[in-house]
């Protein structure tokens, strides 16, 4: 069962699509409606409303899960990374605060395919620098400012990377002609083991769903060949 809690179950709904196009009053009586409801009820599903408020408390969760598991984040200069997402709820600032915790020296780009807008997050020291532009929207959180802006990727791109250069030096053991799709594949190959060799697992765990997405290449490659090679075994 999917483990969640009534907290958890409000944070998420406020986040799911369809919640956010309601009227505010309508908003209201969705979060009085969980706060009377009993949990149990709710976990097991036991009438429609909570069958609702599970499925999309759900749908949010593993919207978050899957940007967190399979956006991939290009390398640029100034110490930036870059990559796209296409969730459909507003969870864009988890998925920016999730890659900014791995990477705290870095600034994160991305841009939200469905919503057609870039989202950012970076070290509060430009937060001066985006003022002065007033093309970004943003707010101050914690020691790092997060913001959105209706200019795609490369312009916002262009705009941060030299306000970045002033406060950044590029890492050293980041050498910007280096490949991140070579680096996975080196990777994916140094963790093969030959003996564990399992075609139709391998196909199992990658549906076909994924195998259409976008920027899964190196998932769909077992050794040498993709699964493209494989499918009519099975």
């Amino acid at each position: 069962m999917y483990s969640i809690n009534r907290t958890k179950i409000i944070s998420l709904l406020k986040r799911h699509k369809d919640f956010l196009n309601k009227p505010f009053r309508e908003r209201e009586k969705t979060i009085r409606g969980i706060m009377r409801e009993s949990l149990a009820v709710i976990e097991t599903k036991l009438t429609t409303p909570a069958r609702n408020y599970y499925n999309m408390a759900r749908a949010v969760s593993n919207e978050i899960h899957y940007n967190k598991m399979f956006t991939r984040l290009k390398i640029e200069e100034n110490k930036i990374l870059t990559g796209y997402i296409q969730p459909v709820h507003s969870v864009e600032d988890l998925i920016l605060e999730f890659f900014y915790n791995r990477f705290p020296k870095y600034a994160i780009i991305l841009f939200s395919g469905k919503k057609n807008k870039t989202y950012m997050i970076s070290p509060k020291q430009i937060s001066d620098d985006l003022k002065k532009l007033k093309i970004i929207k943003y707010s101050i959180e914690k020691d790092y400012l997060i913001g959105n802006s209706n200019l795609k990727l490369k312009k916002v791109l262009s705009i941060i990377s030299p306000i970045l250069a002033k406060y950044n030096s590029i890492n050293p053991l980041l050498d910007k002609e280096l490949d991140s799709k070579e680096l996975f594949e080196s990777f994916y190959e140094s963790q093969f083991i030959k003996s564990r060799e399992n075609l139709r697992l391998f196909n199992h765990n990658m549906p076909k769903k994924y195998q259409e997405k976008k920027d899964m290449e190196i998932e769909r490659i077992f050794r040498t060949k993709t699964l493209d090679k494989f499918i009519k075994r099975f």
